[in-house]
């Protein structure tokens, strides 16, 4: 199998590119990058270099279109900006078919707060992308913002009430038209738990692990990338997101403590647990 990845690639930070390569090469499937930018390290760093690529996007799509490549599953992550974006979404429309699965990440911020490359031209864009996804896994923050809703009313509702409101957000970005949402990082009640709340076909679930409490870099990309590769193996929403979840704990907790956020976990001697 083959999944084509357009997405930064960081140095330093274990994500992006670097989790969809890794991850969905231990799980068997030929990962295809389309680099969106190069950056010394992702951005949560005090300081880092950075060449923005959106020009290669068209011209990945022109040769591999002459090749006539094809594609189990196509991710996409992190985007410099609208143009890039609907350079994106061009390419999803050149390369999606009926056996091709399309995951969104529409990054675009974190704990209520965007980051500095957000625009609302951007979130124009990345609602057009998430409308010819198959699935899309927002936080809880991009969750709001792709529903046009407030973060600050939300981001403090916990319990049943938080969880209610993550169903009708779900529904409202997509769930209503068959996607799959997968809402990653919302707080859970008991024990301090972090919880993935998944929506497939109008049923939801949560799917929760317990937490150390830190905000690593890149557990989005690798949650993404695992869920895919699950996904496109022939496991439902529910099992991709357990997979997921389970392989991402498992690499928090081998996360020496006093790391810093920044750095990501420790998951690579964990990629066995993806191997078939």
């Amino acid at each position: 199998m083959k999944v084509a990845a357009i997405n930064d690639l960081s140095g330093f930070g274990k994500c992006s590119l670097v989790a969809d390569m890794t991850v969905l090469s231990a799980m068997g499937i030929q990962c295809c990058p389309i680099p969106t930018a190069v950056l010394s390290a992702q951005t949560g760093y005090p300081s880092y270099y950075s060449k923005d690529l959106t020009g290669i996007i068209p011209e990945y799509t022109i040769q591999w279109k002459k090749q006539e490549e094809t594609f189990d599953g196509i991710i996409t992550g992190f985007m410099m900006s609208s143009l890039q974006a609907q350079n994106s979404l061009e390419f999803i429309k050149q390369f999606k078919t009926k056996d091709t699965t399309v995951l969104v990440d529409p990054v675009m911020g974190d704990d209520g707060r965007t980051y500095k490359n957000y625009s609302d031209d951007l979130l124009h864009t990345i609602r057009k992308m998430t409308k010819a996804a198959d699935i899309i896994t927002p936080n809880l923050t991009e969750l709001i913002l792709l529903a046009d809703e407030n973060p600050e009313t939300i981001m403090n509702l916990r319990g049943d009430r938080l969880i209610s409101e993550v169903f009708q957000l779900s529904m409202a970005v997509g769930g209503d038209l068959g996607k799959t949402v997968a809402v990653t990082g919302i707080p859970m009640e008991e024990n301090g738990e972090v919880g993935n709340f998944i929506l497939e076909k109008g049923v939801s679930r949560i799917i929760s692990s317990k937490s150390n409490g830190v905000h690593y870099s890149g557990t989005g990309d690798l949650f993404a990338a695992a869920f895919l590769g699950t996904y496109i193996s022939g496991k439902n929403a529910f099992e991709a997101a357990d997979n997921a979840s389970r392989f991402i704990y498992a690499s928090v907790m081998d996360t020496p403590i006093g790391t810093s956020p920044n750095c990501g976990v420790e998951y690579e001697k964990n990629l066995k647990m993806l191997i078939k």
